[in-house]
C-alpha cells in the first residue's frame, strides 16, 4: 500500500520565495506541488554564539528559526506525500545553504537519492522544464563557502559588537565587510576635512573660424613651461597682457575617427551602480525590484520571469541569447547596427565569478510592449537591463575627433573637439554623448581671437562616495560579493553610522567614533587587503581548493590576538570617549559627563548607576511654559513614548507635561499632544486619553477645512511632497490652495 502511494504521489518542488513558487506552479502543472520555505529555515541561534571552537575545529549549532517552525512542519508533511523531491532555491551560496538545510530536515523522511537539487538561472517554461529533467546534487563546497562566511561574520559580530556596547552604547554592531565599508567613508571624510585648497588661474581663449567659435586652453609657454595651472596671479595678468597683442596661428592639427565599444551587459554591481546614478535607487531597492522581475511577472495571463538571476559577477551571455539579440538588432534597428560577429565579454576572476550568466532579459520583450504589466520601478529596472544587454551586441559608435595647437607669442593653446559620426549602440541606449565642435584647421593658417579670459579656480577635495561609487570601490578592491553590497550599505544606514547629503554618503559622528575605535585596534581584520584575501579564500572553498575549516582557523588565530588586546584596552577606550564637563550633578555633586544613548548624545552623572541624573545635551527651553511643581522653565525631553515637557531641574523636580501642538481636540476640547507608539512612530493624541481616544497620524494645524468645515487639517509629508489633508472628508490641499488661510 505504501509502495503504491509513493508511486501515485505528486512530485514536490521546494523554493525559497512564494512569488517564485507561484510562477513555477504554472509551468509544472498538476504533477507537481510547489511550496516556499520563505528564505532560510535554519540558522545559528539568535541569542548565543552558536559555534563550538576547540582543537577539532569549528562546529556550528544550527537551529530551526522560531518564525519558520510552521513552514518546516509544512515541508515535512509535503515531503511524506511526495514521490520525488526537488529543491530549487537560488543558484548562489545562500541558495545552496537553504537547499542544504531543507535537505537536512527531510533526510529522515526520504532517502538521499530521492532528494534532488535543481538550478533555475532563469524562470521561463523551457528553462524550468530543462532544469527538472537534469537535476543534480547539493554542492557541498558551495554550502561550505556560505557556512564559512556565516561563521566569520558571527565571530566578528558576536565578539566585537559587545566591545562597542561597553565603550559607547548598546545596539551598535561591527561587521567584517560592514566595518571596512564604513572605513572607506570615514577616511574619505577625513581627507575632505584635512584638505587645504590652493588657488590657481587658467587662461582660455575663444577663437573663431568660418563663424564657428571654439575654446582653447593655455597649456605651454614660450620656454615649454607648463601653464595649465598658474599659481601666481601677477604672472597670469602679465601673460594675459601679452596675449592681447598676439597673432595666433595653427601649429598642429590632427583629425581621426575614434571607435567607442558598447559596455558589457550588467552584473550585480554595475546594475546597482547604474540604478543609483540614473534612477536614484538605493542598492537594496534595486535588488528587490530585480528579484521581482526574476521570480515572475503576470503578463496578462502569461506568467514568467523577465530577467536571469540577478546576483552574478559574470559578463557572459548564453549563445542562444546572443543569437536572439542579434536577430532583434537586425529587425528593429537595421543591419547597419549589427556587427559581423558576436561580442564576448570576459569576466574578471575565476570560475566562481563566471558560474552564472550576466543579467539579461529572458525573452527580450521590448520594454514598452509590456509596460502596462509592470510597476513604474519594475519598468525602470527592466528597461535598463534590456537596453544594456541588447546594446552590448550592437556596433561601435564612431566619433570624429579633432585636436589642435594654436600658438601666439610662443604661448600654446590646446583645442579639442569630438562629434558623433555614427551612433552605433547609442541608438539602442538612447543616450546622447557629449559633443564639442571645432572646425577643420590648416597648419600655418591664422586664427581670429574672439575673446581672452582668465578663470580663478581652486583645487578641490576628493568627492564623498555615492552608493554607486562605494560599490565600485568595494568591487575594485575585491571586498564583498554581489550578494553583500546592498545589505552592507543598508546596515550602515540602519545603525546610524552614515547619512545622505544629497546623493553623497557621509559618516555621522557615531559612525566616525565606531571607526576610530575599531580600525586602530583591529588593523589586520579590517584591513582592505586582508578582507579581500578572505573573499578570495571563500571562492577557493567553493571551488573545492581549500578546506573551510582551514580558512576559519587562519582567520580566528589572527582575530583572537587583536581581540584580546582590544579587550584589555577597553578601560582606555571608555575614558577616551567620555567627555567630562566642569558642571556638577545637581543631585549628588559628582562631575557631569557626555555619554551616548539611544537617541544620541546626552549629559549624565559620572556616578551612574548609583546616581541616575540625565538631561539632553542641548536643552530647548519652551517660552511661556512653567513647571507645575516649582514654577521654573520647562524644556523638551525625549522619552520612551516620545517628546514631553519637563522641568529644567528634572528629575530632581518631577514636574512634567505632555508636549502640546497648540491645537485643541475637536471632540473634547483638550490639547492635542505628541506621542510615540511602541515601534517608535510618532502620532498625535488628545491629552485627556484614555477618556478621549481621539488620535491623528500626522501633525495637526488649526486651519478649517475649506471643503467640509472640520476645525483642523493635518500636515502630510511624503518624501519631497508636502500637502494638507482633512481627517474628516479626506480631501487634500496644497499650501497654495490655503494661501489665504495660512497668512
Amino acid at each position: 500500500m505504501a509502495k503504491n502511494s509513493k508511486k501515485n504521489g505528486k512530485k514536490l518542488l521546494i523554493v525559497e520565495s512564494p512569488t517564485k513558487a507561484k510562477t513555477l506552479s504554472k509551468y509544472l502543472g498538476r504533477n507537481f506541488s510547489v511550496i516556499a520555505s520563505k528564505g532560510h529555515i535554519r540558522d545559528l541561534p539568535p541569542n548565543k554564539f552558536g559555534v563550538k571552537i576547540d582543537e577539532n575545529g569549528f562546529k556550528p549549532s544550527y537551529v530551526i528559526m522560531k518564525e519558520k517552525r510552521d513552514v518546516v512542519s509544512e515541508i515535512k508533511e509535503a515531503a511524506k506525500k511526495a514521490s520525488e523531491i526537488y529543491i530549487g532555491s537560488d543558484p548562489d551560496r545562500e541558495g545552496e545553504a537553504i537547499a542544504y538545510h531543507i535537505a537536512h530536515i527531510i533526510k529522515r523522511i526520504k532517502k538521499p537519492e530521492e532528494i534532488k537539487r535543481v538550478l533555475f538561472f532563469e524562470i521561463t517554461k523551457d528553462a524550468v522544464k530543462n532544469a527538472i529533467k537534469h537535476p543534480g546534487e547539493i554542492d557541498i563546497n558551495k554550502f561550505n563557502a556560505q557556512q564559512a562566511r556565516r561563521i566569520l561574520d558571527r565571530i566578528v559580530g558576536y565578539r566585537i559588537s559587545p566591545l562597542l556596547w561597553k565603550a559607547i552604547k548598546k545596539g551598535l554592531s561591527a561587521g567584517r565587510v560592514q566595518t571596512v565599508a564604513l572605513r572607506f567613508i570615514v577616511e574619505r571624510e577625513k581627507e575632505i576635512r584635512d584638505f587645504k585648497p590652493e588657488t590657481f588661474y587658467v587662461i582660455k581663449a575663444v577663437f573663431e573660424k568660418d563663424g564657428v567659435q571654439f575654446t582653447g586652453t593655455l597649456v605651454k609657454g614660450p620656454s615649454g613651461e607648463n601653464l595649465q595651472k598658474i599659481k601666481d596671479k601677477k604672472q597670469a595678468d602679465e601673460i594675459l597682457k601679452k596675449l592681447k597683442k598676439a597673432v595666433f596661428s595653427v601649429k598642429d592639427f590632427q583629425e581621426r575617427n575614434r571607435k567607442q565599444s558598447p559596455p558589457p551587459p550588467y552584473k550585480t554591481s554595475t546594475l546597482q551602480q547604474e540604478a543609483s546614478s540614473k534612477l536614484g535607487y538605493a542598492p537594496k531597492r534595486t535588488m528587490r525590484i530585480a528579484q521581482e522581475l526574476y521570480e515572475g511577472i503576470d503578463l496578462g495571463g502569461d506568467r514568467k520571469g523577465l530577467i536571469t538571476y540577478m546576483r552574478t559577477d559574470s559578463l557572459r551571455m548564453a549563445d542562444k541569447a546572443i543569437e536572439t539579440i542579434r536577430e532583434l538588432i537586425k529587425n528593429k534597428f537595421g543591419n547597419e547596427y549589427l556587427p559581423s560577429k558576436p561580442r564576448n565579454f570576459k569576466s574578471r576572476g575565476g570560475a566562481v565569478q563566471d558560474a552564472h550568466e550576466a543579467i539579461r532579459p529572458t525573452g527580450f520583450e521590448i520594454p514598452d510592449s509590456i509596460k502596462q504589466f509592470l510597476s513604474k520601478e519594475q519598468y525602470a529596472i527592466y528597461n535598463l537591463i534590456w537596453k544594456r544587454a541588447v546594446a552590448s551586441q550592437a556596433k561601435e559608435a564612431i566619433f570624429k575627433v579633432r585636436k589642435g595647437i594654436i600658438e601666439g607669442e610662443g604661448y600654446q593653446f590646446k583645442v579639442e573637439g569630438e562629434t558623433l559620426k555614427f551612433d552605433g549602440f547609442y541608438k539602442i541606449t538612447r543616450e546622447k554623448p557629449k559633443e564639442t565642435i571645432i572646425p577643420g584647421l590648416q597648419i600655418g593658417e591664422n586664427i581670429k581671437l574672439h575673446e581672452l579670459k582668465m578663470e580663478k579656480k581652486q583645487t578641490e577635495p576628493p568627492r564623498r562616495y555615492t552608493e554607486a561609487t562605494l560599490i565600485k570601490t568595494l568591487e575594485a578592491r575585491e571586498i564583498g560579493r554581489p550578494s553583500t553590497y546592498a545589505p552592507t550599505i543598508s546596515t550602515l544606514f540602519e545603525r546610524g553610522y552614515i547619512e545622505k547629503d544629497g546623493k553623497f554618503l557621509k559618516p555621522t559622528e557615531l559612525g566616525e567614533l565606531v571607526s576610530d575605535i575599531l580600525i586602530p585596534r583591529f588593523k589586520e581584520i579590517f584591513d582592505y587587503g586582508f578582507t579581500a584575501k578572505m573573499e578570495n579564500e571563500l571562492d577557493k572553498v567553493e571551488l573545492g581548493e581549500l578546506s573551510w575549516q582551514d580558512l576559519l582557523k587562519e582567520f580566528y588565530e589572527r582575530f583572537t590576538k587583536e581581540f584580546d588586546k582590544a579587550s584589555e584596552d577597553l578601560p582606555n577606550i571608555k575614558k577616551e570617549n567620555v567627555e567630562v564637563l566642569e558642571e556638577k550633578c545637581p543631585l549628588c555633586g559628582r562631575p557631569l559627563v557626555v555619554r551616548w544613548g539611544r537617541y544620541g548624545k546626552f549629559i549624565a552623572c559620572s556616578g551612574y548607576p548609583e546616581c541616575k541624573y540625565t538631561r539632553p545635551l542641548e536643552q530647548e527651553i519652551v517660552e511661556g511654559e512653567k513647571c507645575p511643581v516649582c514654577g521654573k522653565p520647562m524644556v523638551i525631553r525625549n522619552g520612551k513614548y516620545g517628546r514631553f515637557l519637563a522641568c529644567i531641574d528634572y528629575p530632581r523636580c518631577p514636574g512634567v507635561k505632555p508636549l502640546s501642538t497648540g491645537v485643541k481636540c475637536p471632540e473634547c476640547g483638550g490639547d492635542i499632544v505628541e506621542r510615540r507608539n511602541k515601534r517608535g512612530q510618532v502620532f498625535y493624541a488628545c491629552s485627556n486619553y484614555p477618556e478621549c481616544k481621539f488620535t491623528l497620524p500626522y501633525n495637526p494645524v488649526p486651519i478649517e477645512c475649506p471643503e467640509c468645515g472640520y476645525p483642523l487639517l493635518m500636515e502630510v509629508r511624503r518624501g519631497k511632497r508636502f500637502y494638507y489633508q482633512c481627517p474628516s472628508c479626506k480631501k487634500t490641499f496644497s499650501p497654495k490652495d490655503l494661501k489665504v488661510k495660512l497668512s
